[in-house]
């Protein structure tokens, strides 16, 4: 499969080493950035491009990899599904719902397929905190706590797209928490209901990107949950990404005896009042995967094209992280717990 990668940042990147890492299966055609320093990295070794057009009308390709800013989203994933390619876009899918559908029409009406990269779900902590729970080890799940914070200032500069909430669709939580957000409907389910406390107190950030937030949640399933982040910390403390609380165990994932993965202590595992986290083997649940999620991302999206099955990330699957972000940043908006 070749594949043609617009966007050559941090996240463009990855889906190059993601792409040499499955030579066999994929091959790197074309590539694409504004910055001309970017691109003559790549020259003699595949097809490059700075003119979006130009990159459109000449590469040969059978995927577009779309690594660019939030604004161009559905512009581009629109124009490259019109144009008979697949499409493996970055998160967030688009800014707003009406953006993911018009992305998702491209895609059934030229019956190519669109994936998101929502690579938590393709992390092995992430597949076998899922399989864990959906196993029943924890019990019945009772609340959740997910956080994520960074210093933006550390790696996007002062007038960058990402604090225009206008451009990026908000501020931390679409342009930082998106992962966690998407994983929590991934591994414990959907949210029925939100309360939403955001901050504007950052000086770089305009039209309404939040600096920082606090989500209260309540799933289907009952469960409550909290989402905190922030791309404005001083300096982030690293508490983990996850906590799950069942009533017959806790598991979450971040640091611990100087290790960062995923831990458990359930009833299951022992009985013992004092005894403590159990690392959890993530192979057993994910089976064949490697630590870097774009690689198994990758794969994954080869598999769904080749088999003509919907990928785990799809457009009809993520859109349901985007309603639920418009969820949080209305209830935001009015001061309001609102459900759905």
């Amino acid at each position: 499969m070749k594949f043609g990668i617009v966007g050559l940042g941090w996240p463009g990147q990855q889906h190059v080493q993601a792409i040499h890492a499955h030579e066999s299966e994929a091959i790197l055609s074309a590539v694409c950035d504004l910055d001309e320093s970017k691109v003559k990295a790549f020259e003699g070794k595949c097809d490059t491009f700075t003119d979006i057009d130009r990159f459109f009308a000449e590469a040969d390709m059978d995927t577009v990899v779309l690594a660019v800013p939030h604004q161009l989203h559905e512009t581009l994933a629109v124009r490259a599904l019109n144009l008979g390619k697949h499409v493996l876009i970055e998160k967030p899918m688009a800014r707003t719902s009406e953006e993911c559908k018009n992305m998702i029409d491209a895609a059934e009406k030229n019956n190519k397929t669109l994936m998101v990269a929502q690579n938590w779900r393709y992390q092995p902590w992430c597949i076998a905190a899922k399989a864990i729970i959906e196993s029943g080890e924890l019990g019945n799940i009772q609340a959740v706590r997910t956080e994520w914070l960074l210093n933006f200032r550390d790696a996007f500069p002062k007038g960058n797209w990402i604090y225009n909430g206008e451009l990026a669709g908000g501020g931390a939580i679409t342009s930082l928490a998106i992962h966690n957000v998407d994983a929590l409907r991934f591994i414990i389910g959907e949210v029925e209901e939100v309360y939403t406390n955001q901050l504007y107190t950052d000086d770089w950030s305009t039209n309404g990107a939040e600096n920082w937030a606090m989500v209260q949640m309540k799933f289907e399933n009952g469960a409550l949950g909290h989402l905190f982040t922030g791309y404005t910390p001083f300096f982030p403390p690293d508490n983990g990404m996850l906590q799950v609380y069942g009533d017959k165990g806790t598991m979450f994932f971040g640091p611990h005896q100087g290790e960062t993965g995923l831990w458990i202590r359930s009833a299951k595992r022992s009985v013992n009042p004092n005894a403590g986290y159990e690392r959890v083997d993530e192979a057993k649940y994910a089976a064949g995967l490697v630590e870097h999620p774009q690689t198994n991302q990758l794969k994954h999206f080869i598999d769904s094209v080749n088999s003509q099955t919907r990928p785990e990330s799809d457009g009809r699957e993520i859109i349901k992280t985007i309603e639920l972000v418009e969820m949080m940043y209305d209830s935001g908006n009015k001061g309001t717990p609102l459900k759905k």
